[in-house]
Parts: C-alpha cells; structure tokens; sequence
C-alpha cells in the first residue's frame, strides 16, 4: 500500500517586522520536513515586512505571500481558519513573525502526532529577551506526554504551562473541521491565545506535549501587555476565569488543581504588578492600577489559600508582598497619597508600611 504523503499549513502574520521576519521565515524553510506551504500575511505594515516577504516568495515557491490594507489583530485569526477550511492539508501551525523553530519541529511533531492520533501536539519553548538574546525561561519535559479522558485533568499541573500560546503547536486539520472548532479571538484582548487554546484543547479527545524545547518566542519590551495596562488586568482576570471553566468541564476540581488555579493566579499578578511598576506613569496612576489589582476578591483568596507547599510562589506570598511594598514607598512623590497606599497594603493584611 502506497503511504500517504502528509502535507503541512504554516502561517504567519506580520505587522511591521521587518527587523525578525527573516529569521522566521528561514526557520520554516530550513525545516527537515519539507512538503509544506507557507501562507505569510502582511498586515497593512508601513515597513519594508511586504517587501521582505515578496523577496523569499520569490525564491521559494512554497511561501504564498498575502497582504491586507488595514492593520487589524483579528485578520490573523481570520486567514486561519481560511486555511483551515479550503486546503486538503493534514495539519496547520501559527509562527508568529518575530519567533522561530527549530530545524526539527515539524518532523517531530508529525510523528509525534501520527503515533499517537493527536488532534493537537504541543512542544517545549523558550522565552527569549529580544533584546539582549538571553533565555528568561526554559520550558520543557524529560517525557512526552499523551493526554486523553481523566488525564485532562489529572495531568493538568504538568501539560498546562505548554498551552498558552497558539504558537508552537501542530494542528490536524481533520479535528478542527470535524468539531467545527475556529480560532475567533476578542479584539481588545491580551489573552487570546491561552484562552483559545484553552477552548482548542477542551474539545480535543487526544493531545500530546512533545517534551523538546522547539520553538523560541521572542518577547519584546513594547509588546501590548506592556503598553495598553488597563486592558491586560482585564484579560488577565478572563484568563483565569477560562482556566477555572475548562477544569470544571472535566469535573469536580480537584483539591491540588485548586490550589495551582491559586498559584497560577498568583503568577498573573505577578506580571500584572510587573507591567505597572515598568510602565511611564505617575505614582497616583500606578497606585490606582495597583489597587484595581489586589481588590480583586480572587486574590483575597489567594492571600489566604492554606496550598500545597509545592507551589513555591504560594508560599511566598509574604515575601512578594513585602517587595511591593518596598517598590510603593520607593516609588516617587509617593508621601502625597497616603490614603491610597494604605488602602492597598491592607490588601496584604495590614495597613502598615512594613
């Protein structure tokens, strides 16, 4: 019997990016598996991304350049789930324009997915200071991981930091067109892609994490969770409302899934808090974000949450507190809103400075 020849979507959308879309697109050419086409969609860029694009489609006939006049987030989103219903591909991946793959990827990831009849396959990553080149974070596992029935659940504290991006993750085609299942992001939503991969994942019967670190992701100071704050609490918040939905969907909650639902609260408010303190605002400003922060009634909960001690972050929730403290009184022309500051310390149990 003649076997049959897998074929790959790769998809990028560009905005702007003429200083990393070269790195991406030779990521996916220089791929060891070859039979795939490239769809890159040139977002109304006022650079030269469309003709750096132009350029490699030009010399390889597998990139299919594509342009749009309006720059809008959700024509990405649009163009996917295009793809997704017109090609007669098995699988599609997203690559976002200032990111990469490893050589490996989709050779791996097919295989992966072929043996264990995956609907989606995730892989490991590492989080990369554009700036300076330096690896901030390294996410991996020492074993693949194939994730079915209860395991969606009982296996979430391990398969759960490799599902917050769309990036980085093999799609058979024939899953998202059997369960009707589109990617349709909120315009003004920071967290669209954990959430959707949330959504993915939830109407998928079998799913794998393929341990390796293959994608590199590469994050930027100017990146919109660091520029438009307000709207990033708000998806912040949705974020851990998902997360909370798509465990309840499998059942009653676990005792140990609750206690890292608080942890991974804990995290966003640690890059909530993050993006405050770096952003260009007045103390007055900052501590009103602060406050919208901490008033939350989930982090009263998460204050108070007697956790497993496995979840280091929950444990040192003292040491946390006591470092934006620290950060508030060193923060300038801070003695003019003393009532503001001790309204958010007390969100710490205490209205004392120390």
């Amino acid at each position: 019997m003649k076997q049959q020849i897998v074929k790959v979507i790769v998809f990028t959308m560009a905005y702007n990016a003429q200083e990393t879309i070269g790195r991406t697109i030779e990521s996916i050419l220089n791929q060891t598996f070859g039979n795939f086409e490239y769809y890159i969609l040139d977002n109304a860029s006022t650079d030269a991304t469309e003709d750096i694009i132009s350029d490699y489609g030009r010399k390889d006939n597998r990139i299919i350049p594509l342009h749009i006049n309006k720059n809008d987030p959700l024509n990405g989103s649009t163009i996917f789930n295009t793809l997704v219903w017109s090609t007669d591909a098995d699988y599609i991946v997203w690559c976002d324009a200032d990111d990469s793959y490893t050589q490996d990827f989709l050779k791996n990831m097919i295989d992966f997915s072929k043996d264990n009849n995956l609907d989606i396959a995730a892989c490991g990553y590492d989080k990369i200071d554009g700036a300076t080149g330096e690896v901030i974070k390294h996410r991996a596992l020492k074993e693949n991981l194939v994730i079915y029935d209860y395991l969606f659940a009982d296996a979430f504290i391990q398969y759960r930091g490799f599902i917050s991006y769309l990036w980085g993750k093999l799609y058979s085609i024939s899953f998202l067109k059997a369960k009707s299942t589109t990617y349709t992001p909120k315009k003004e939503r920071i967290c669209n892609d954990s959430i959707g991969v949330l959504e993915l994942f939830r109407k998928a019967d079998r799913v794998g994490i393929y341990g390796k670190a293959m994608y590199q992701y590469y994050q930027y100071p100017r990146s919109l969770s660091h520029t438009n704050i307000e709207t990033s609490l708000s998806s912040y918040r949705e974020l851990w409302s998902a997360t909370k939905e798509y465990l309840e969907y499998y059942g009653s909650v676990s005792r140990l899934n609750e206690d890292f639902l608080y942890a991974i609260h804990l995290s966003l408010v640690d890059e909530m808090v993050g993006n405050v303190f770096c952003a260009e605002l007045d103390a007055d400003k900052k501590l009103d974000l602060l406050i919208e922060i901490f008033s939350d009634p989930v982090w009263a909960d998460t204050w108070k949450r007697n956790a497993d001690p496995m979840f280091r972050n929950l444990a040192a929730r003292k040491e946390f507190a006591s470092d934006i403290k620290k950060k508030v009184l060193s923060m300038p022309e801070i003695g003019q809103y003393s009532e503001k500051r001790k309204q958010l310390f007390t969100y710490f149990g205490s209205s004392k400075e120390t």
